[in-house]
């Protein structure tokens, strides 16, 4: 039996949106060729006998990436508040990677913690779908490797009781005051976290910053506002590009780069330019 046609449903971009974030960006599409080169020239490289720290510090950092290609994506297709759910996640990455920079002897709490995430991940399986869906031997392997490592993250829980706990991190610090040892990144923090944090979170802001304001200024009720968010790309846009731009500058350091510091500069005066106007 054949199966019947049907036309083509799902549309891949919106192309009014896309030609409107032309306009809005155009400065940035005819600069971004330098942005590219930078990236390419930071991690299109072969980096040998790197420690531990610069291997994880390298990947965090191309991640970010990556991230950052799918903030100007969304960017282009009108979808502001996705781009900054995104933008919250690409920050704390790049903050991480400076951090382990700056105290390389933590890389090996960093990446030990995966054990500890991986045993809380079995222990959610076992609640919510029962002993039998994880192999007895892959249960087994994840079990010891995190007795293996878990005094390594007992924190005090009571003072009073001694009783200790398993930290919900791999470090005792907060990302926040991680983020104040970047000069580059600190000032970043309340536009690439904690605003981007609202919408990823379940809370009330991220309920307000959907509902149309004219609406409610009309007296028409509270209406969800469901057209694209330029302003809110364009705020994501011109943060993640920032930050992009401390990511680079750390692989810089981290890495003896040469070839970067002109291009890097080439991209910060790029910056000055795509959003002076924007910053008026």
């Amino acid at each position: 039996m054949d199966t019947p046609q049907h036309p083509l449903r799902i549309r891949h971009g919106y192309p009014e949106d896309q030609a409107d974030f032309q306009k809005r960006n155009l400065e940035f599409i005819i600069r971004f060729h330098n942005l590219e080169k930078a990236i390419e020239t930071t991690f299109d490289r072969v980096h040998e006998k790197t420690t531990l720290a610069e291997r994880t510090v390298y990947f965090l950092g191309r991640i970010t990436v990556e991230e950052f290609m799918e903030i100007l994506l969304l960017c282009q297709n009108g979808y502001g508040v996705g781009a900054q759910k995104l933008l919250r996640g690409m920050y704390e990455r790049a903050v991480t990677a400076e951090y382990l920079f700056k105290h390389s002897e933590q890389a090996e709490d960093f990446l030990a913690y995966n054990k500890v995430a991986n045993y809380k991940i079995l222990e959610s399986v076992r609640s919510c779908a029962g002993h039998s869906v994880i192999s007895k031997e892959r249960t087994e392997q994840i079990e010891q490797e995190y007795e293996a490592v878990r005094p390594r993250f007992l924190i005090a829980n009571c003072k009073k009781c001694e009783t200790t706990r398993v930290n919900h991190s791999w470090n005792k610090k907060d990302l926040v005051s991680m983020a104040r040892e970047s000069v580059g990144l600190w000032p970043l923090l309340p536009l690439a976290y904690q605003i981007p944090m609202r919408e990823l979170h379940t809370t009330v802001g991220s309920i307000f910053s959907r509902l149309d304001p004219n609406a409610m200024t009309n007296d028409e009720g509270l209406l969800f506002e469901s057209g694209p968010q330029p302003e809110t790309a364009d705020f994501a846009l011109h943060t993640a590009h920032l930050v992009m731009l401390c990511v680079l500058e750390n692989q810089r350091e981290v890495f003896k780069i040469t070839e970067l510091p002109p291009l890097l500069q080439t991209c910060m005066e790029d910056v000055s330019v795509i959003y002076r106007d924007k910053n008026r």
